[in-house]
């Protein structure tokens, strides 16, 4: 499945089911004018009253890169060297399916914890996703 993302950040999601429940996703997104990308596994469980709706839980790891001299990060007061951040990422979501078409529609919250001292915990990602399944 490929997808436009769009929330605190803009970008776009790949996913691929590895098992009927189970899925990996990777994630390209822009934000604070720089690029971070986050690849995830993710555990999906139907909701049994909504036909069509799972929700899904999951984690992995990203990595983000802020270039000089368009970086502006937020922990910093200028952008005046290039800054990086890497870290391990909590996710929860629902995904939708439109009447069994190849159109699904998640909404998620994706907080992440930096190693990098700075940054340390992002709790504010959070995202629409539209996708196509092929």
């Amino acid at each position: 499945m490929v997808g436009i993302r769009a929330g605190t950040s803009l970008g776009g999601a790949v996913k691929r089911f590895v098992t009927d429940h189970s899925a990996v996703e990777l994630m390209v997104f822009n934000r604070w004018k720089g690029w971070n990308a986050a690849l995830l596994y993710e555990r999906h469980m139907d909701i049994r009253e909504f036909r069509g709706m799972e929700w899904y839980l999951g984690g992995g790891a990203h990595y983000g890169i802020w270039k000089e001299p368009k970086a502006e990060p937020p922990w910093v007061y200028q952008g005046s060297e290039d800054y990086k951040a890497f870290g391990v990422d909590f996710i929860a979501g629902l995904e939708y399916n439109f009447y069994n078409t190849n159109i699904y529609l998640s909404f998620d919250w994706k907080p992440a914890y930096n190693f990098v001292d700075f940054t340390k915990l992002w709790w504010d990602e959070a995202a629409f996703t539209l996708r196509y399944s092929f």
